[in-house]
């Protein structure tokens, strides 16, 4: 949520707290302390691309400076490409803000991966090797014939469908009984099967369920589900091999994914 309001006239005025980071009373010239705090809203997002900014009028008394400060704040944005200004049409943020990925250790990772497994328990609804479907195929760099591990499972706690769970795998045989992934991680599989993991990359959204995701997961057919797509590389050599490909879909009234990282 925005940290600013719409007046009655829709001109966008900063909180109490923001007006006041702009002061006489700190060492840097006004103006600066006024294009830092709109550049720090243009960067993390906040103002966002294609935004209009508040006019000058506007800006000068909402933080109580003058006209000229905030001309100048605006026009340190602008040779920096933030803003473009546009007679007669205002100010519009040009920064695209792009989210940038979060660091986390493997190791964490796969500790995660692992605690899941051992504190629920998965009903198997499809394990086999086969030839998967386009998309997947070309995830993998993978011939028309070629073959993967897929394995589609739901996993359960306290007597309720939390987690759909859809995953592509290489180099990995059928297990003798697919009770295995009952309370187990499809990771401790892997590592006995002797498949390598260096490198992981997890992209995190929001998806509305499906029909077929909804019946699975007991919930309303366009119910908001956290989807988790993790994608596991072997490195061999100098490059990245793909070895494992999971979308994971979260029921959101029952699980939260957290993540405790700490600075070096």
């Amino acid at each position: 949520m925005k940290s600013y309001m719409k007046t009655h006239t829709g001109a966008i005025l900063f909180s109490k707290s923001q007006r006041n980071r702009v002061s006489e009373a700190l060492p840097s010239p006004l103006y600066y302390q006024l294009y830092s705090l709109i550049k720090g809203y243009i960067l993390d997002g906040t103002f966002h691309l294609g935004e209009k900014l508040p006019s000058e009028k506007e800006l000068a008394e909402a933080f109580d400076v003058s006209r000229i400060t905030v001309k100048r704040a605006v026009n340190e944005l602008a040779a920096e490409d933030m803003v473009e200004r546009a007679r007669g049409k205002g100010t519009h943020v040009t920064y695209k803000y792009t989210p940038k990925p979060v660091q986390a250790p493997l190791l964490g990772v796969l500790e995660e991966i692992d605690s899941i497994a051992q504190n629920s328990v998965a009903k198997v609804l499809d394990c086999r090797v086969v030839v998967p479907p386009q998309n997947i195929r070309a995830e993998f760099s993978l011939g028309n014939n070629d073959s993967l591990f897929h394995l589609v499972r739901k996993r359960e706690r306290a007597g309720a469908f939390f987690g759909y769970f859809d995953s592509w795998s290489a180099g990995v045989d059928m297990p003798k009984n697919t009770d295995i992934f009952v309370n187990q991680s499809r990771h401790q599989y892997f590592r006995e099967s002797g498949m390598t993991v260096s490198h992981i990359n997890q992209t995190i959204s929001a998806v509305p369920a499906n029909e077929a995701i909804a019946a699975h997961l007991q919930v309303p057919e366009g119910f908001p589900l956290l989807s988790l797509v993790r994608r596991s590389y072997y490195q061999d050599d100098d490059q990245e091999m793909l070895v494992d490909y999971l979308v994971a879909l979260y029921n959101t009234e029952l699980f939260q994914y957290q993540m405790d990282l700490k600075l070096d």
